[in-house]
């Protein structure tokens, strides 16, 4: 499957899940969004450092692919939804689970693309 499909699939998803979160004004669909981000952003970052000095390309690749354009979507989604006059009402261990799962995924990914 062609990889801008997948990133343009990513991207819209995750902005649609973001945007209709703050419209709405659902808290859960979103912190699962980012946990599950996470946990994939990890598995990759650690695919792509390898062992024994052997990266896997596939791994960077799946990385630029699917997380890298879904925190572009979640990011557009709140952008978008906070524009129109939406605003995500977060409070509490769900706004502190979003966002370091969110933070989590920036860092993996940003030092899955450095390698």
């Amino acid at each position: 499957m062609n990889p801008l499909l997948i990133s343009a699939a990513c991207l819209i998803g995750a902005g649609a899940v973001a945007l209709v979160c703050s419209a709405l004004r659902l808290r859960w669909p979103l912190t699962a969004l980012s946990l599950m981000l996470a946990v994939i952003a990890l598995q990759l970052a650690q695919a792509a450092r390898g062992q024994a000095g052997v990266h896997d390309l596939g791994a960077w690749l799946a990385m630029r692919s699917t997380v890298v354009p879904a925190l572009l979507g979640i990011a557009a989604g709140i952008v978008i939804g906070k524009a129109l006059g939406w605003r995500l009402q977060y409070h509490g261990w769900q706004a502190g689970v979003t966002a370091a799962a969110l933070i989590l995924s920036i860092c993996a990914a940003g030092y899955t693309l450095l390698l």
